[in-house]
């Protein structure tokens, strides 16, 4: 029985070490994440820190914008469309991807655009984000994504 005993702290133990290493296969979870930047209160001082044009090299159909909140920490994709096409905005976390996405686009008159945007993920260093954004318009698919912030 002697030779066991380091053994069996060592088994118990294990499954907790690789938990708690970073890079593991789970996503974090932060109090922010997946909250709505509006209902939240972080939309009030959002700026955009990273924008991509959705389109060709003829043509722009619009953008993908990544949002963020100082306030919050927090960041959130927007796309904005000058046409009522099909579009898809992401929010993607790069260091656990955690992601979230819309594709209910409404006109916004405030924004002259269709639009929509996403639930937020916690982006405050060390941790960063990407938005992505798809569309299709007269057959021809559309895809880009911005710098990480």
């Amino acid at each position: 029985m002697r030779k066991y005993g380091k053994l069996i702290p060592a088994l118990v133990a294990a499954p907790l070490l690789v938990a708690a290493l970073p890079g593991s296969a789970h996503a974090a979870s932060y109090a922010m994440d997946g909250q709505n930047p509006s209902s939240a209160g972080c939309a009030a001082d959002a700026t955009t820190k990273q924008s991509a044009y959705i389109g060709t090299s003829n043509w722009t159909l619009g953008s993908i914008e990544l949002r963020y909140s100082v306030k919050c920490h927090t960041a959130w994709a927007r796309i904005r469309l000058s046409e009522n096409a099909w579009g898809k905005a992401q929010i993607k976390r790069n260091n656990d991807g955690k992601a979230y996405s819309c594709s209910n686009l409404s006109y916004s008159d405030s924004l002259g655009s269709y639009t929509c945007y996403t639930a937020m993920v916690y982006d405050k260093d060390p941790l960063n984000a990407f938005a992505e954004g798809w569309s299709q318009y007269s057959n021809t698919n559309l895809n880009t994504r911005t710098a990480s912030y």
